[in-house]
């Protein structure tokens, strides 16, 4: 058996996905030519339908709410679709818009009402209207699929398509004008005629659609895999000065998200926040989730910790959320590891201390690749990269006295004799140097404005111990001191 999931009045599903309805409104998508599209049956019923001018559908119907093609949210509907229908089977076909097929032959399925009303269930708690067809070919079960009102399974199918128009399986323009004007109307009556004489008369093509017509064809699927690819996008008809009405629907995005991230066993390693604006520029901003999780409420704390203090310079016109997913952690602490308690909370903290002082004074501080002292930056947590030793167990760290710095340096003043420093005076320490090493020239740098120069000493402090000196452009400084030299 094949089963075909099939999204009806899809691009209409797709421009409304997320909006508040009224009931018994009438609405009709419009392509880019101002042509109806698709509308529902409240438009129908007004006379409104496919192909009509956007006028005259809204001088049949004045209260018709006309709505532009969504076009990324009906890839995010198509893919949603391609989603579950892999939860069902390995064998999938992207069939058409908001249309797949699913090959069940080899599903040992003994209740097909039972399965088809959980296949239904798990595409409604993703709020999506679908109708479910499951016949023995993969056409007919499309044609399951268009006349079912939730499911129809079909296990005898000439008493099924007997009375079914002509118009059903979608013949040629020039065939179905001659069927008609033979005064056939029904795949009944036109299953009724002579398969041979048909295809002698009439060539392969007829034949084949008699075929289809007695339910009788087989192909095979066009396979495809779904792309792992989480995504939510809304467009406001007018631009938010407020965050409420984000924060809303960013809850709704992410209750959506994590349900399909739970379907495939994933869950949120990075959020992708954009923001596309009234005067042509974009927000975008990325989040690591120090922990990947499938908790929305988790990933929206993490959003919402970002917005409310949030200041642009202009008014948002519509919100883009992607979620990068990764399989969820399993993982092993060393024996005298001692990790953090929710590292969510913690990055949570750390964007809170990021809103109050600047992104550019929070995060990790991390040595530069430089030969510069004490150069460093503050880079952002890397929560996924566990922190590996660089050093191995058996190399020997054994390479001379350590130093004790102190930070910051004090000022000092030191007395030059023949080029070598002979005397300091500091707040700490104060004598006659007795011996020296050096100095250890370093610079960099020189092509920017922020070029440095310094120069190291190690000296002998007469009575007192080792310590280490240096001098730059503001003068001399004691950095610290050698273990044998602490008093």
């Amino acid at each position: 058996m094949y089963a075909v999931l099939l999204l009806p009045n899809f691009r209409l599903q797709a421009a409304l996905r997320f909006r508040s309805v009224t009931v018994g409104a009438a609405f009709a998508v419009t392509d880019g030519e101002n042509f109806v599209s698709e509308r529902n049956e409240t438009a129908a019923a007004f006379g409104v339908s496919a192909g009509m001018a956007a006028t005259q559908a809204l001088a049949r119907c004045p209260r018709l709410t006309l709505l532009f093609r969504a076009v990324e949210t009906e890839q995010v509907l198509g893919q949603t679709l391609l989603e579950v229908a892999d939860t069902l089977s390995a064998e999938i076909e992207a069939t058409g818009e908001g249309c797949c097929t699913v090959d069940l032959r080899r599903a040992a399925v003994r209740d097909w009402k039972s399965w088809c009303e959980a296949a239904g269930q798990r595409l409604a708690v993703l709020e999506l209207r679908a109708r479910i067809g499951v016949a023995p070919n993969p056409d007919l079960a499309f044609i399951a699929a268009r006349r079912a009102e939730s499911f129809l399974v079909v296990h005898a199918p000439a008493p099924f398509l007997a009375q079914l128009a002509i118009s059903e399986i979608d013949p040629p323009p020039h065939l179905l004008a001659l069927l008609r004007d033979w005064g056939i109307h029904t795949l009944g009556q036109f299953t009724a005629l002579p398969r041979g004489e048909l295809a002698d008369r009439l060539g392969p093509e007829m034949d084949l659609l008699w075929q289809r017509a007695a339910g009788q064809t087989e192909r095979l699927l066009r396979l495809v895999r779904p792309v792992e690819m989480f995504v939510e996008y809304f467009e406001f008809e007018h631009e938010i000065e407020t965050v409420e009405p984000l924060l809303f629907l960013l809850r709704r995005f992410l209750d959506q998200l994590t349900l399909r991230l739970a379907a495939v066993h994933r869950v949120a390693a990075r959020l992708t926040l954009q923001l596309p604006m009234d005067n042509g520029t974009k927000h975008e901003r990325v989040f690591t989730v120090p922990t990947p999780t499938g908790d929305a409420a988790v990933l929206f704390r993490i959003l919402h910790t970002h917005l409310e203090d949030l200041k642009l310079e202009a008014h948002p016109t519509g919100v883009r959320l992607q979620i990068d997913p990764v399989r969820p952690e399993h993982q092993q602490f060393r024996l005298f590891e001692s990790p953090l308690r929710d590292p969510n909370r913690f990055g949570e903290t750390l964007a809170r201390l990021a809103a109050l002082v600047g992104a550019d004074n929070v995060g990790v501080a991390e040595v530069k690749d430089t030969h510069r002292p004490d150069a460093f930056q503050l880079n952002e947590p890397r929560f996924h990269q566990l922190a590996e030793s660089s050093v191995k167990p058996e190399e020997n760290l054994s390479i001379g006295l350590p130093l004790r710095r102190y930070r910051p340096p004090f000022a000092a003043k030191v007395r030059i004799q023949q080029r070598h420093p002979v005397e300091i005076e500091s707040s700490i320490v104060h004598g006659r140097i007795v011996d020296v090493l050096g100095p250890y020239r370093a610079s960099g740098d020189w092509w920017d404005k922020e070029r440095w120069a310094v120069e190291e000493w190690d000296v002998e402090v007469e009575e007192q111990g080792l310590y280490r000196l240096h001098r730059e452009i503001g003068g001399w400084f004691l950095d610290g001191c050698y273990d044998n030299a602490l008093r």
